[in-house]
């Protein structure tokens, strides 16, 4: 018997471990459905089977009905949607009804069946909800509730109602989303009445309100967006909204909104006159059509209208044939009397329950006009107090901002001294060092080759005629270098000529010495307009590394790329001579001078150099 007592409450304890593990295991899978479902609905699919598998008591059963109706509704399974949606309030009807689960699945079938179920279903569905609901305990679901009867009177075209219960709406929810939802409605409102900038507003003003982009709304909104750009003529911000939408649809798997979209595009390929693409964008919207009636029938009346642009008579028939089927199929004049006699019955509940407030308020009324005048006489004095102190304010501030403009003109003044200041310092330095490099090509090269002539013509008593002619090419060697440096030092007169004859007129020196020399040069005129300083030290950087060339690489070939930016100047200079070490003597001055004037106009420069020739690449701001 003993044994027997402790296996019963050995089987007890792990039932109870066993239910508490399950209640927990269904909080951490209902987590991860929470955070996947609206962006990523085909993730969260399967989680949300094994929500409904693990749920026991009707708390857990109800929710795992409708995240599986939210999953089926944003994946575009309809009619797997639509059997939970059913199940979820039909299950809150026998365990929940006028409590919170049961107006939850009222919203959530009708926001769902605005597409897929008749009007009349769904009027008689929120009718019924709103007579139970109180108001005090459940705003937010009342106030969607208004909403939902105003879509589906804006879907039966009677849009002053469709106004009424909007607006209705907008007094009551709460939220971001919410707000959307109802700009999302008034847009529609506006557009049924032919007022496209009027609905392009309020969707711009809901469209605002995102702060991610990756939900189901964004895309559709964008969709409408899309469509209204197209109603106003403009082209350009319609196709980029339809795009875009076209693109988070894809992303995250919100196939439900795709047939709409490519049916706006077809409409917009049909204004730019693309014939292949209005029939591809048609194709499209019908096969991704999901049971959306209306929807269907806008796209087989394009079909018919493209058919007939084409000549194509047989297909045009088809297409106005199922057009007409569909359009037959919707009971317009039923559901208009059954939608005004159910409304009118809410509405009548509704004025008996504005007649008690109404009382109330005028009690209150009452005792307010007493406390008046008490109020408006403290609120008289506080607002002279308040204009008091804003005139005093004021001229405090008008003060302060004159001392404040005296103290920006000095502090200017100051600036603009010591930016001339720093360009007469740089001026300063840039003839310094254009005095040294001067000095050692002097001593360096021309005094060299002066000297040798001296040797030359002090060892040689009698000179033949083949020494005079070397002695007179050295003459010339030394006049030419002479003469280049004079026009070199005279960089007013460089000034003087447009910056892209400058560097044309230097590209002849090597080609007279026979190099061949490749110009690419891409610059306009805004080049002419630099700085003086600017462009004479790009002038000098050029100079200096064909000079480099000619008494260096025994190049027979020159590349010169000179190319212009918004804000930058390359210059790639290149040749096929015999390369250098970098560490050379007779290559490190020249390269010394051209560092120094890119580092003086902020630039960066690359330097390759093999035994194939030297490329000097270098980059320069404007």
């Amino acid at each position: 018997m003993k044994r027997k007592i402790a296996f019963l409450l050995v089987c007890m304890f792990q039932t109870l471990i066993a239910q508490n593990s399950s209640n927990t295991e269904f909080d951490l899978i209902k987590e991860k459905v929470v955070a996947q479902y609206i962006n990523a609905p085909l993730k969260a699919k399967n989680e949300a089977y094994q929500l409904y598998k693990l749920a026991k008591t009707n708390d857990q059963k109800i929710i795992a009905y409708r995240y599986l109706g939210y999953i089926h509704d944003y994946s575009g399974n309809v009619d797997s949607a639509r059997y939970f949606y059913q199940k979820q309030l039909q299950f809150s009807k026998e365990h929940f009804l006028a409590k919170e689960p049961y107006y939850q699945s009222v919203i959530d079938y009708a926001t769902w069946g605005i597409n897929y179920v008749d009007s009349n279903v769904l009027i008689e569905e929120l009718t019924q909800a709103l007579l139970k609901i109180n108001e005090s305990q459940f705003p937010q679901q009342k106030g969607l509730m208004y909403m939902l009867m105003g879509d589906l009177f804006l879907r039966e075209k009677q849009l002053e109602k469709a106004n009424e219960y909007l607006d209705k709406s907008f007094r009551l929810i709460r939220g971001k989303s919410s707000e959307q939802e109802y700009y999302l409605r008034k847009s529609e409102v506006a557009l049924k009445k032919g007022d496209y900038l009027n609905a392009k507003e309020n969707l711009l003003t809901g469209f605002a309100l995102f702060d991610e982009k990756d939900v189901y709304d964004y895309p559709l909104f964008l969709n409408k967006l899309g469509y209204v750009y197209l109603l106003l003529g403009d082209i350009e911000n319609s196709n980029q909204c339809l795009y875009e939408s076209l693109h988070y649809q894809r992303k995250n798997g919100f196939s439900s909104l795709l047939s709409s979209t490519y049916l706006n595009l077809s409409h917009l390929a049909r204004i730019e006159k693309n014939e292949r693409l209005i029939k591809f964008n048609l194709d499209k919207a019908l096969e991704f059509n999901q049971g959306n009636i209306l929807v269907l029938k806008d796209i087989y009346l394009a079909y018919k209208d493209y058919y007939s642009s084409q000549g194509d008579f047989l297909n045009e028939n088809e297409s106005l044939a199922l057009f007409n089927k569909i359009n037959d199929s919707i009971f317009n004049v039923e559901k208009a009397k059954l939608g005004s006699d159910l409304e009118s019955r809410f509405q009548l509940r509704e004025n008996k329950k504005e007649l008690a407030l109404k009382e109330k308020i005028i009690q209150k009324e009452q005792k307010i006009k007493s406390q008046f005048v008490i109020g408006f006489g403290i609120l008289l004095v506080l607002l002279v107090t308040l204009i008091g102190v804003y005139f005093n304010k004021i001229k405090t501030q008008k003060k302060l901002r004159n001392n404040q403009k005296l103290l920006h003109e000095e502090q200017l003044k100051s600036m603009l001294e010591n930016q001339r200041t720093e360009i007469i310092k740089e001026k300063i330095k840039a003839k310094s060092e254009e005095r040294s490099r001067l000095s050692l090509e002097l001593h360096d090269g021309i005094a060299n080759e002066i000297g040798a002539l001296k040797v030359a013509l002090t060892n040689e008593k009698v000179l033949d005629a083949n020494a005079i002619n070397s002695v007179v090419d050295k003459i010339d060697k030394l006049y030419n270098e002479v003469r280049d440096w004079s026009h070199d030092l005279n960089s007013d007169k460089i000034l003087d000529i447009e910056f892209s004859q400058l560097i044309h007129s230097l590209c002849l020196i090597p080609e007279k010495k026979g190099i061949k020399i490749h110009k690419n040069i891409l610059i306009d005129e805004k080049i002419n307009t630099l700085d003086d300083s600017i462009l004479l030290n790009i002038y000098r950087i050029i100079q200096e590394a064909i000079n480099n060339i000619l008494k260096h690489a025994y190049a027979s070939e020159i590349q010169l790329d000179i190319i212009q930016s918004e804000s930058e100047i390359f210059l790639i200079i290149k040749d096929n001579g015999v390369g250098f070490s970098k560490n050379s003597s007779k290559s490190g001055i020249g390269l010394k001078n051209i560092e120094k004037r890119i580092e003086t106009l902020k630039g960066k420069f690359y330097l390759i150099t093999s035994d194939q020739g030297t490329t000097l690449d270098i980059k320069l701001p404007i």
